[in-house]
C-alpha cells in the first residue's frame, strides 16, 4: 500500500497507514536502543573514528528529523559557527546521539515551538547543544536525566513512548569519544542538552 499500487487510498486508509508506519519506526528505535544498551553493558560497543565535519553531521541528523518536526509544526533551527575544526569521531554514532537529543526535544516541544541546534568551537574541540521550548526539567532532577530507564516528571507526558535508554546511550557514546555531556534547564523554560567532542589531533 505504501506506493498506492492497489489504487488511491481513502482518507481513513491513509491515516491508518501513517499510524502503522510511525509505530513501525518506533518499534525499530526501541529495538535498536535495547541492542545498543546490551552492547554498552557488555563493553562491546565499537566506534570507528575518522576525521569528520561536525557541521555536516548535524546537517545530516536534522535532515532526517525534518518530516517529524513538520508534522508537529516545530521548527528545527541550526546555528553552525564558521571555521569549526574537524573532529575525530564516528559520524554514525554522532548522528545517533543527535537523533536521541533532537528527537527527545521534539517529543517535549509543543506545537508551534522550536528546537535549536548550536555548534561552536572551544579550546580543544567543539561544543554542540540542543535546546527545546518545552516544559523544562526541574533543577533537582538534572543530575538524574542520564540514568537508565528514567523518564522524569512532566517529561513523561507525551504521545511518544520510549525505553528510557536514549539519553543514557548518548552519554556512553559521547564518553567513548572522550567528550562530556550534560543538561541545563529551568522548569517552564525548556531544556538544553550539551555535549563536547575533542578536535582531531
Amino acid at each position: 500500500m505504501m506506493d498506492k499500487a492497489a489504487g488511491p487510498l481513502t482518507d481513513d486508509q491513509a491515516r491508518f497507514l501513517d499510524i502503522a508506519n510511525r509505530n513501525l519506526g518506533r518499534l525499530s528505535a526501541l529495538i535498536n536502543d535495547i541492542l545498543d544498551f546490551s552492547k554498552l553493558e557488555a563493553g562491546k560497543m565499537k566506534i570507528e573514528l575518522v576525521e569528520a565535519s561536525i557541521g555536516q553531521v548535524v546537517e545530516d541528523a536534522c535532515e532526517g528529523l525534518v518530516s517529524w518536526a513538520n508534522s508537529k509544526d516545530i521548527r528545527i533551527i541550526k546555528n553552525v559557527q564558521d571555521n569549526i575544526p574537524q573532529v575525530k569521531a564516528d559520524p554514525n554514532r554522532i548522528i545517533q546521539i543527535l537523533n536521541n537529543l533532537i528527537g527527545n526535544a521534539l517529543k517535549f516541544t509543543p506545537k508551534g515551538g522550536s528546537v535549536t541546534v548550536d555548534v561552536a568551537s572551544l579550546d580543544g574541540g567543539v561544543r554542540v547543544s540542543v535546546q527545546d521550548t518545552g516544559a523544562g526539567i526541574p533543577k533537582e532532577d538534572l543530575s538524574r536525566v542520564f540514568e537508565k530507564f528514567l523518564q522524569l516528571g512532566e517529561r513523561r507526558q507525551t504521545d511518544i513512548s520510549g525505553t528510557g535508554l536514549g539519553l543514557s546511550i548518548a552519554k556512553e557514546i559521547v564518553e567513548l569519544h572522550g567528550g562530556k555531556i550534560w543538561a541545563e534547564s529551568e522548569k517552564g523554560q525548556g531544556a538544553k542538552f550539551i555535549f563536547t567532542l575533542p578536535k582531531k589531533d
